[in-house]
């Protein structure tokens, strides 16, 4: 995806600001998402949670 035009004009600082923020706000949204999966595993009883995380969030 192209990035709009507006871009090309920001100087070194303010790509690096703009940057800096996106990464923050991505790293926010994946909190929130670990949170709500943790919230969501209240459900499943407790001795089951580890293998049902294994068996949602397969590794590799």
């Amino acid at each position: 995806m192209p990035l709009p035009a507006g871009f090309t004009s920001l100087d070194s600082t303010q790509t690096l600001l703009l940057s800096q923020a996106l990464r923050r706000a991505r790293e926010r949204r994946a909190s929130g998402l670990n949170e709500a999966v943790e919230d969501a595993l209240t459900v499943v009883p407790a001795l089951t949670r580890k293998p049902v995380r294994r068996m949602l969030f397969r590794q590799g």
